[in-house]
C-alpha cells in the first residue's frame, strides 16, 4: 500500500515561510511604501499596477506596519490599473484574509452578467496574470531565503517520522480493513498449514511472520481471520505485520519545493516520488505555475461553460493540467494501488475541489488523515477543514468511512 502526502500552504507556514496570499499582499505594499518614501510630497508615483498623481502629505513617513492606514489615506488619490489587486487589497485589510483564486472566480462570475462582459473578462484574466508574476517573484525570494538558511530541526524530524510511519489500520475504512485481513490470511495460511501438517520449522521467513504463524496454529479459518483482524487493529500490530508504506508520493499543491528536505530518507525502504500539481517556481521545462480556479463541481461553473466563450475558461486549472503530464501521472498512481492520504496544511477548499474529489472518491483511497493546525491550547482548525473536506465528497457515506476521526488525528506540529 502507498501513501500520498497532500501538501498545502499551511505546510510552508509551519516551516516559517511567509507564503500565504496575505503575506504576499503585505510585502507588495511594504515595497511600494518604501519606494514612495523616497519621493517628494505632492510628486507623482507610478508602477504597473497603480498610480498616484500627488503623493499625500504624511504618506512618505508612514510606518511599514501601518499598511492599512496608508491605503486608507490613498483612497482618493490612488488610481488602480489592476482592479483585481484593488479588490484583493481591500479584502486583506478589511477582513484580514484573502484568497486570490477564489476572489478571481467570484469576479469572473459577476462579470458574466455584464453586457460588455468580454471586455471585463479579458481585463480580469490579464490582471490575474500580472498578479501571478508578482507572486512568483515574491515566493522565489521567500523560498531561496529558506533553503539558504535551512537546517534539520525538531519540526523537520517530527514531520519526517509522520511521513514514514507504519500504517495504523484503525485509520482505515471498514472495507479496506476486511480486504487487508483477507490478503494476510491468504498470504500466511499456506505456511500455517505446512507447519501443522509437517510439524516442522520454516526457514527464510521474517520474525513477524513467525510470530503470526505461531498465533494461528491449530485455529479454524474463521478464527484465523478474527485473530488477524484483532492483531491488525491492535497497538502491537507491528510485531506481526509489515506495515511500512511501499511508496510515498508528495503531492504538492504549492509552488515552493519544501518536499525536497523529506525525499529519499536514509535507512528507509520506502520509495519516494513527488508531483507539483500546480507547477513549480521559475520552471521553464514544462511545469510552469498553474494559477486560477478548479471547482468544476460548482453549479455556476456550468453556466460559464454554456456561455461558449473560451475567455471564461482561460484560468481553469483542470484545463491547464492537460498542458503537462502531472495530472496523468497522478491518475496512474492512484489507479495502480491502494493508498492512504495524509493532509499537511491544505485547506481542502473549493479552489481545488475537482481534483480533491477525484482523489478522495477513488476506489483505491482507503484512508484520509488530517494533520491539523493547533492554534492555541483550546483552538484548532480540525472542524473547519472537515467541513471543507465534506464539500469534496458527493458520496457522504464514503467520506464518513474513509476520513479518520479526531481521536486518531493530531496536529502537524506540536
Amino acid at each position: 500500500m502507498n501513501r500520498i502526502i497532500l501538501i498545502g500552504n499551511g505546510f510552508d507556514l509551519a516551516h516559517g515561510l511567509k507564503t500565504s496570499y496575505g503575506d504576499f499582499i503585505d510585502d507588495y505594499w511594504r515595497m511600494h511604501f518604501s519606494e514612495i518614501a523616497q519621493t517628494k510630497e505632492f510628486s507623482r508615483y507610478e508602477c504597473a499596477e497603480f498610480e498616484i498623481n500627488q503623493v499625500p502629505i504624511g504618506l512618505r513617513d508612514i510606518n511599514q506596519s501601518e499598511i492599512q492606514s496608508g491605503l486608507i489615506r490613498m483612497t482618493h488619490t490612488i488610481r488602480f490599473k489592476n482592479q483585481l489587486l484593488k479588490d484583493l487589497s481591500h479584502k486583506k485589510y478589511d477582513l484580514n484574509w484573502v484568497d486570490i483564486e477564489n476572489e478571481y472566480y467570484q469576479m469572473l462570475k459577476s462579470h458574466s452578467k455584464h453586457r460588455n462582459r468580454m471586455n471585463y473578462v479579458v481585463r480580469l484574466n490579464n490582471e490575474l496574470t500580472q498578479i501571478e508574476k508578482l507572486l512568483e517573484t515574491y515566493l522565489t525570494s521567500v523560498q531561496n531565503k529558506f533553503f539558504d538558511n535551512h537546517a534539520d530541526d525538531e519540526l523537520v524530524q517530527q514531520i519526517r517520522e509522520i511521513i514514514y510511519s507504519e500504517f495504523d489500520l484503525r485509520d482505515f475504512s471498514e472495507s479496506s480493513i476486511n480486504q487487508k485481513v483477507e490478503a494476510e490470511f491468504q498470504r500466511i495460511n499456506s505456511f500455517v498449514s505446512f507447519v501443522e501438517d509437517e510439524d516442522t520449522y520454516i526457514e527464510d521467513i521474517s520474525d513477524k511472520d513467525r510470530n503470526l504463524i505461531a498465533a494461528l496454529l491449530h485455529k479454524t479459518s474463521s478464527s484465523k481471520r478474527g485473530i488477524i483482524k484483532d492483531y491488525l487493529l491492535s497497538s502491537y500490530a507491528d510485531q506481526y505485520f509489515d506495515l511500512q508504506p511501499a511508496n510515498v508520493l508528495f503531492l504538492n499543491f504549492n509552488y515552493t519545493s519544501l518536499e525536497n528536505i523529506y525525499l529519499n530518507v536514509s535507512g528507509k525502504s520506502t520509495e519516494t516520488d513527488f508531483i507539483h500539481i500546480h507547477g513549480k517556481l521559475n520552471d521553464s521545462d514544462g511545469n510552469k505555475m498553474i494559477f486560477g480556479f478548479g471547482d468544476e463541481m460548482d453549479q455556476d461553473y456550468h453556466e460559464l461553460e454554456n456561455l461558449n466563450q473560451n475567455e471564461y475558461l482561460e484560468k481553469v486549472k483542470s484545463i491547464k493540467y492537460l498542458e503537462y503530464d502531472n495530472y496523468k501521472r497522478l491518475l496512474t498512481y492512484i489507479n495502480s494501488s491502494p493508498f492512504q492520504i495524509y493532509i499537511f496544511g491544505h485547506s481542502c477548499g473549493n479552489s481545488d475541489r475537482t481534483l480533491l474529489n477525484t482523489l478522495f472518491e477513488n476506489k483505491n483511497c482507503h484512508s484520509i488523515k488530517l494533520y491539523y493546525h493547533q492554534k492555541s491550547d483550546s483552538e484548532d482548525n480540525f472542524s473547519e477543514i472537515m467541513k471543507n473536506i465534506s464539500r469534496n465528497f458527493s458520496d457522504k457515506a464514503s467520506m464518513r468511512d474513509k476520513v479518520v476521526n479526531k481521536r486518531y488525528s493530531s496536529p502537524l506540529s506540536s
